[in-house]
């Protein structure tokens, strides 16, 4: 008996999931929730809440600086792209990208700068110029000034002095 009452639970579970699995299944529900109507209390905090974010606007808006003129910034470049608002690459120069200055040394008759150019390195001297007379210096470079107690030197280079410093 208790065996068979088993049975007829387990046949009615098997056919009821078999019935559901098998049944359509119908799943568009079509509400329109624009027929809803706001309620009036969350149409007056939505004013304040505008009232309070143009005053906050205003405010912020009177402390705002202005640009600056594009000639002003062109004017305070001194390495790099020549102009920033243009379109392109950046065009580096070869001075700064692969110079670097190492150190100085003052001797009696001579002021010599320890250098590193092009994975090259070697002291340069007042008359060296690059292509000439050094392979420290890009070519046509000139060393225009050493001064090792303020640990300066000044090179020419495209008609431009660039000053380096430790």
């Amino acid at each position: 008996m208790k065996n068979n009452i088993n049975l007829k639970i387990l046949f009615a579970i098997f056919a009821s999931s078999l019935l559901f699995s098998c049944s359509q299944k119908n799943n568009n529900i079509d509400f329109d929730f624009a027929t809803l109507k706001k309620s009036k209390q969350n149409k007056i905090a939505d004013k304040e809440n505008k009232n309070k974010i143009n005053l906050e606007n205003n405010i912020h808006i009177k402390d705002l600086v202005p640009l600056i003129d594009k000639q002003e910034i062109l004017s305070k470049i001194k390495f790099g792209k020549k102009d920033p608002f243009s379109e392109g690459e950046i065009q580096s120069n070869k001075l700064n990208s692969d110079f670097k200055l190492r150190g100085f040394l003052n001797t009696k008759t001579n002021k010599y700068v320890f250098v590193s150019y092009l994975d090259n390195e070697g002291t340069i001297m007042e008359d060296s110029i690059g292509g000439v007379n050094t392979d420290l210096l890009p070519d046509g470079a000139k060393v225009l000034k050493i001064d090792p107690k303020n640990k300066k030197l000044i090179i020419n280079f495209e008609n431009e002095k660039f000053i380096f410093e430790m």
